[in-house]
């Protein structure tokens, strides 16, 4: 089997596969099932992280959620040292004049 005939098979598969895919991917139903799938796993998600944060917490080390709530702090603090920097060299600019 020759690479030209690869091409044709495939050619085949995609002629008669893409209708089918589209009509079911368009579909109501799927729409409908993708969301129900979506909202499982994120339930899912969320009650895995509240399981393992609290078993991080047991042994007494950070979860992710307090790791992110730093993380949130840190850039809020960087955030207001370089606006109080900024002021610092306008006044000292407006200083010199």
């Amino acid at each position: 089997m020759g690479l030209p005939s690869l091409r044709q098979l495939y050619n085949q598969v995609e002629q008669v596969a893409t209708p089918l895919v589209n009509g079911i991917s368009h579909s109501e139903e799927f729409a409908q099932v993708a969301a129900t799938v979506g909202g499982a796993r994120r339930l899912v998600r969320d009650e895995v992280d509240k399981l393992a944060a609290r078993a991080w917490h047991v042994v007494n080390l950070p979860a992710g959620t307090d790791v992110q709530r730093l993380k949130v702090q840190l850039g809020a603090l960087d955030r207001e040292i370089r606006l109080l920097a900024m002021e610092i060299e306008r006044s000292r600019a407006e200083g010199k004049d």
